[in-house]
């Protein structure tokens, strides 16, 4: 191997070096690299299941605030109708009281009518009497009575109660 210029001390040197670095090279280097790999990998396979935790956490306050605001919707919308209902009932009340103070009105108006239409019937039955009293006192003079008197005032006012 010589006459090749290949010298077999020289070659188990070599491989006495290069044994010697790759073992100071997996002590002190590659262990620390993989190590250190190692560690990262770890981190982000934490960081990992850290995100897909805040996922699931997100979706669930999502859902929750959903829930939550549909139910305030619905309540909104409860108190709307209440609210609406509340009006309307008001409302019927407030027409209803009107309607029968009107009534009341129109009822106290129609008997203050007829008791003022029974007042004037009465004054003018009384003023047709003494009336007619008086004309059948000047035609007839004091001959009649009081009491025949009274009866024929009484014909008459019978008579134009008729007409």
């Amino acid at each position: 191997m010589e006459a090749l210029g290949i010298d077999l001390l020289n070659i188990i040197i070599y491989g006495i070096n290069f044994f010697v670095v790759l073992f100071l090279l997996q002590r002190l280097a590659f262990k620390p690299v993989k190590e250190m790999l190692e560690k990262r990998r770890k981190e982000i396979e934490s960081g990992l299941t850290a995100a897909e935790h805040a996922q699931q956490e997100a979706a669930r306050q999502r859902a929750e605030f959903e829930k939550e605001l549909s139910k305030a919707r619905q309540s909104s919308q409860e108190e709307a109708r209440k609210a609406a209902e509340a009006t309307e009932n008001m409302r019927k009340e407030i027409l209803e009281s009107a309607r029968k103070e009107a009534e009341e009105i129109r009822m106290r108006a129609k008997d203050e009518a007829e008791q003022e239409r029974q007042q004037v019937m009465a004054d003018l039955q009384k003023q047709a009497a003494a009336l007619s009293m008086q004309i059948t006192r000047k035609v007839v003079g004091e001959a009649i009575d009081p009491a025949a008197q009274r009866k024929l005032v009484d014909k008459f006012l019978a008579d134009l109660g008729e007409a």
